[in-house]
């Protein structure tokens, strides 16, 4: 019985200790993209996450050549592929896994007394921590701002529609979008969309790059849409009237399956 009462606070440590990782991380993340910092413990740790990733990287990359290119995506729909890399989250899953290994393992020898035990407790650890802060971390702040950004476009086609039924043209419309519409990652996006414009990027290009960071159906089929009808001659406000109804009926049809 005091074994597995020790197991189980020996468990709660760790995951306490792996929600703390957790929280530790999220803090930059609320600041723009502009003056974004590495989040919490990826400025921390920074050398010695530089240097476990630039160990592991290649090896670890070759093996999980699927996992590696998720990762990508996550970091660029995250909107922090400017901030982090592959070699960081590797570092970072490292770390993690060291460190729950030895604090996880060492704990439940001094309490236990078994090598067994500490070594079985130490592995499980460590696979928690390769596995959970870094990769489900990043994942879940992916799925989070995918969300944000589904629940933000309807609005921002309405705005685009209005704007351009005033008489301003799309470029315009969206620069309304970016000065008075409602904060978030939409309009992040749409503010570094515009920027690449005016720096001389096709306006076709920088929706087609928009929509490789955001990564989402809705948004790939409003870029098309937009599109066709720019090299059409067609109303875009009309476009994007319809888009608007077509991403309203696709959420609510997401919710009915939730439900």
């Amino acid at each position: 019985m005091d074994v597995i009462l020790v197991e189980i606070l020996a468990f709660m440590a760790a995951f306490l200790l792996v929600v703390g990782i957790q929280s530790a991380l999220k803090p930059a993340l609320a600041l723009p993209r502009e003056t974004a910092i590495k989040p919490g413990l990826f400025q921390v740790f920074k050398n010695e996450i530089q240097t476990i990733g630039a160990w592991l990287e290649t090896t670890v990359n070759r093996a999980f050549p699927v996992q590696t290119e998720k990762i990508k995506n996550n970091l660029i729909i995250a909107a922090l592929a400017d901030r982090l890399s592959v070699r960081e989250i590797r570092g970072m899953q490292g770390l993690a896994a060291g460190g729950l290994f030895v604090i996880g393992g060492l704990a439940v020898f001094l309490m236990n007394g078994k090598t067994s035990n500490a070594v079985l407790t130490a592995v499980g650890l460590a696979l928690l921590g390769w596995y959970y802060p870094p990769s489900f971390w990043l994942a879940r702040l992916a799925r989070e701002r995918q969300e944000n950004i589904s629940r933000a476009l309807p609005y921002a086609i309405d705005l685009l529609t209005v704007a351009m039924q005033a008489g301003q043209d799309f470029g315009a419309a969206v620069r309304f979008l970016v000065n008075e519409g409602p904060k978030g990652p939409l309009r992040q996006e749409f503010s570094i969309m515009l920027r690449e414009v005016e720096l001389g990027k096709s306006r076709v290009d920088s929706l087609k790059d928009m929509g490789g960071r955001i990564q989402m159906d809705e948004f790939k089929s409003l870029v098309t849409a937009v599109v066709q009808s720019t090299e059409m001659g067609s109303s875009v406000a009309e476009t994007l009237k319809l888009q608007a109804e077509e991403v309203r009926r696709s959420r609510f049809h997401k919710a009915e399956r939730k439900a």
